[in-house]
């Protein structure tokens, strides 16, 4: 009776440690199964997320949106340049100058005339950091006086003259709550996209000179 009560006792004791490893044995097993999976996920999620920022910055250029609405600003020569209005922020593609100059002018004003050779030395002093951007005001009222406007004037930079200008002014004045009722000559300051001041009527380069420094700083 002895040996059979304490071979019970063996017996419980030895289903009981059995099952106590195996519940140890299932746990460890399904918390590396776990680990792994969840590791797997974390480095599949991590590479996906390095993949979509490479991706995004090999196809993003500089200062160009996704969205936003968008004006093709072009010359008599040929030459196109696309920016874009985004909230209040101008961006543009092909322009590599941190500072953007906009001059909204016509040939037969004064003031014009005396700011467009000043402009041209703006431009080739800072070639490198400011971009003149020349807006000729009702393009077709006024185009057949520009050819002799840039000649007698010497305005040596890019002056759009197509068919968006008027929409593009439109636009720009609605941003910076100015009325329809342009003050020519009108020049604004952008930097990096984003306004910086304006002037209504002629001012002294100088003036605009300083500016241009101040934000090169």
């Amino acid at each position: 009776m002895l040996f059979g009560y304490n071979f019970r006792r063996y017996y419980i004791k030895r289903k009981h440690v059995k099952a106590y490893f195996s519940t140890i044995f299932t746990f460890l097993a399904f918390t590396l199964l776990y680990t792994g999976c969840n590791k797997k996920q974390k480095q599949n999620t991590s590479s996906q997320y390095t993949e979509e920022n490479r991706t995004h910055t090999k196809n993003t250029h500089t200062l160009y949106p996704s969205k936003g609405e968008g004006f093709v600003l072009d010359d008599q020569k040929g030459e196109v340049h696309q920016i874009y209005i985004e909230n209040n922020q101008l961006l543009f593609k092909d322009i590599s100058q941190p500072v953007l100059l906009l001059h909204f002018f016509s040939p037969w004003s004064r003031p014009c005339q005396g700011e467009a050779p000043y402009l041209t030395q703006l431009q080739k002093k800072y070639a490198d950091e400011v971009f003149v951007i020349g807006i000729l005001v009702h393009p077709d009222k006024h185009l057949e006086t520009l050819d002799n406007f840039i000649r007698k004037y010497d305005a040596d930079y890019f002056i759009t003259t197509g068919k968006e200008n008027d929409r593009f002014i439109r636009q720009i004045l609605s941003k910076l709550h100015l009325s329809n009722t342009i003050p020519i000559p009108l020049t604004i300051i952008y930097h990096g996209g984003h306004y910086y001041r304006h002037y209504e009527g002629a001012v002294p380069i100088e003036m605009i000179e300083h500016d241009i420094k101040t934000i090169l700083k």
